[in-house]
């Protein structure tokens, strides 16, 4: 294995494996030396598939003993071997190290598993093919670890502990760190769906009629051309009946919807679909290479990384002549890379990437070269990767590998270089790839850069740079709103464009929004606001009533109740004015504007419950005085209240408040007043003080109506004078 590592891509190699095949068909852009590199990647990969298994290689080395020393702030593994080991260490998922060593045998020290101290938990033996895996659990920092050896020595000491871990460092711009949370994970393990180039081949019609009715015939083809076009859930719905019908086709039928699943991502069952059509026709997969391809994808997908590597072994080595080969090499190398082989597979990455000029598989290799100095990434170095990561997406070709890409530049950038420039990058990708792979990510990114425009732009006094971001991108303002002063910056810029308009518009979509919820009522405040400005009373009513809905308890909710009882008083809608204002009648809170009591009182008197109407008068005007405040409706109060008074029998008590409303109502509106003490001291037999209430509404009012009742009440109390006995009646 080793040698090809060394040779791969040289002169050396070349003559090696230097057979004439200048006459391919069908490669065009696949020149002389590139054929010579496959087939020497394609030897080396049957050596490595095989030769392990063959038995045809011995053991160089071998592990006899490994010895476990707690120390003072770490714990020493020292692994005894014949000779000087070749090993190389890596870092595992869950907390994990391992040290695979190279062409080494030895035992399995099934009692290191379960051994535990303060600095490791559990050491495990293993092998693969001809190299020794020794695995330990690591207590803390994954990355404090120290391997020591010297030439020549079998002895090799490995020490755990934290204080071997290098110094975390965050050379990422301040601010970015909700960017990488997550992101590097997903950057060096995610594996998108992939695409072989492997022309899909359909099923022949005449082959098919030959063992298939007719509407079987027509389904398959149907699945098939869904399978080809992409659509994945079609194919799959179309071939599902066929494949669990015992028919000649059934094998076939499986295959195509196992194809259909691996496209849907759903790798468990495409696996089951492909091992059960293998087990009824095996032949097949020699018949279309590119359901081999999806199959060994899956087999890798589904966790069985050794299993997919040899049939992806097999298929690059049955299509090592054609154009697509170097695509199933760079699969082949990630694999290699999952099984820690990393050597190899940077091999073949470089391999690819300089021999096969013009097809896509350079720019896959390319950037699977880049993505390994991607997390290790400095300040002072982004920038060459996002060159290389810009031309990758300029020059590669595929739109898988663009998006990619982009993404990665656009990462890179957010992480490292000026916020407005990584924003740039991750609206162009917006733009791009509005349904990308990377589209949930990229979202994340977008909130927290705006972050910093935003703070770029509110230093700079930029309002009207401010309020379009803020309306181009008011779906990803959530990280934004949960600065308390967003908000109030925002409104500033747009009242000081006089922008009221723009404002409401954008603060009603924003308060719809979950994410908004703690700046919700200063959203409704601001848009309240804007509704009075603007005359907009619908918007009124709507931003109020909302906002009663969502916070009836909040501070600011007597005065929305108010507002929209306001409303509805001037439309007529008193049910509504009773409902909202009722609970202002305990007195336990004071109205944010005394006339809301008073709109209160009328919608009562209106409804015939006198009693409240009388309550909610006396807390008006009493609240007027509270607050050295006069009301145009104060008389009007007081005359409803007097009214309700009056009604109950409680002639005194009505009469006190229309003297009190008199005196507060201006001379022409006196009339009511006077007219009903007129009333009330008639009924009480003081006809002297009713003739003067009434003579007074006579003599110096000015509503003709009022001043003829008032003549018509002094002419009856005369003519009773007359009847008492002043004047004799004639028999």
């Amino acid at each position: 294995m080793p040698l090809f590592v060394l040779l791969v891509g040289t002169p050396f190699a070349l003559s090696v494996f230097g057979q004439n095949y200048s006459k391919l068909k069908g490669v065009k852009a696949v020149t002389k030396p590139a054929i010579h590199v496959l087939k020497a990647a394609a030897v080396f990969l049957f050596s490595l598939l095989w030769g392990a298994a063959d038995g045809g290689a011995a053991q160089d080395n071998r592990l006899y003993r490994i010895g476990v020393t707690p120390r003072a702030g770490f714990t020493r593994l020292k692994l005894s071997l014949d000779r000087e080991p070749m090993f190389h260490v890596t870092q595992l998922p869950g907390n994990r190290v391992r040290v695979t060593l190279r062409g080494t045998d030895g035992g399995r020290w099934k009692k290191l598993r379960s051994y535990s101290d303060k600095a490791i938990d559990g050491i495990t033996v293993g092998r693969r093919q001809s190299d020794l895996l020794v695995t330990v659990g690591v207590k803390g920092d994954p990355r404090g670890v120290r391997a020591l050896t010297s030439a020549g020595s079998g002895v090799l000491t490995l020490d755990i502990g934290p204080g071997f871990a290098p110094p975390r460092t965050v050379p990422f711009t301040q601010g970015r760190e909700g960017i990488r949370g997550g992101v590097e994970q997903l950057v060096t393990r995610f594996d998108p769906p992939l695409k072989s180039d492997i022309p899909f081949v359909p099923t022949d019609r005449r082959s098919l009629e030959k063992i298939l009715p007719p509407p079987d015939v027509e389904q398959l083809l149907a699945g098939e051309a869904a399978l080809y076009r992409g659509k994945g859930s079609e194919a799959e719905e179309l071939l599902s009946p066929l494949a669990a019908k015992d028919t000649p086709a059934k094998g076939l039928a499986l295959f195509r919807r196992g194809e259909a699943r691996a496209t849907l991502q759903k790798y468990g069952e495409a696996l089951k679909d492909f091992r059960e059509a293998e087990r009824l026709w095996p032949e097949f997969l020699n018949l279309s290479p590119g359901t081999t391809f999806v199959y060994a994808d899956s087999i890798v997908r589904s966790g069985d990384l050794e299993g997919g590597r040899r049939l992806l072994g097999r298929l690059i080595a049955g299509l090592a002549d054609k154009k697509y080969a170097p695509v199933l090499l760079v699969r082949l190398a990630d694999i290699l890379a999952r099984q820690g082989k990393e050597m190899e597979a940077v091999a073949i990455y470089r391999t690819v990437s300089e021999n096969f000029a013009g097809n896509k598989a350079v720019w896959q290799a390319r950037m699977k070269l880049v993505d390994r100095r991607l997390m290790a990434v400095e300040p002072s170095t982004f920038g060459g990767l996002v060159a290389e990561y810009r031309e990758i997406f300029d020059r590669g070709g595929d739109n898988v590998l663009r998006e990619e890409a982009l993404f990665k530049a656009a990462l890179l950038t957010a992480l490292f270089g000026d916020a407005d420039a990584g924003f740039a990058l991750v609206v162009e990708y917006g733009k791009r790839f509005p349904q990308g792979i990377y589209g949930s990510i990229v979202r994340g990114m977008r909130e927290e850069l705006l972050v910093p425009v935003v703070q770029r732009l509110v230093k700079a006094g930029d309002h009207e740079g401010l309020t379009k971001l803020a309306k181009d991108n008011k779906e990803y303002l959530v990280k934004c709103l949960a600065d308390p002063g967003f908000v109030r910056g925002l409104s500033e810029a747009f009242a000081a464009r006089e922008a009221f308009k723009e404002e409401a518009t954008l603060f009603s979509f924003l308060v719809e929004r979950e994410w908004s919820a703690p700046q919700a009522p200063e959203l409704y405040r601001r848009l309240v606001a804007d509704a009075e400005r603007l005359g907009d009373l619908a918007l009124l009513e709507k931003s109020a009533g909302d906002f009663l809905g969502k916070f009836p308890d909040h501070p600011s909710a007597l005065r929305y109740r108010e507002q929209l009882a306001g409303l509805a008083y001037h439309r007529g809608d008193m049910a509504t004015v009773i409902a909202r204002l009722a609970p202002l009648l305990a007195g336990k809170a004071r109205p944010e504007e005394a006339e809301s009591l008073y709109y209160l009182g009328k919608a009562l008197d209106g409804a015939g419950n006198r009693r409240d109407a009388e309550k909610a008068m006396i807390l008006f005007v009493s609240e007027l005085r509270q607050r050295s405040a006069t009301s145009e409706l104060a008389p009007d109060a007081y005359y409803v209240a007097a009214s309700a008074r009056l009604a109950r029998g409680d002639r005194k008590g009505a009469m006190e408040l229309l003297r009190a409303g008199s005196a507060t109502a201006p001379e022409t509106q006196r009339e009511p007043f006077l007219y009903k003490m007129g009333e009330i001291a008639r009924a009480e037999g003081r006809r002297d003080e009713a003739a003067s209430h009434f003579k007074a509404v006579a003599t110096t009012g000015r509503d003709p109506l009022w001043q003829k009742m008032a003549a018509q009440a002094l002419a009856d109390i005369e003519l009773t004078r007359r009847l008492a006995g002043k004047v004799p009646l004639s028999k």
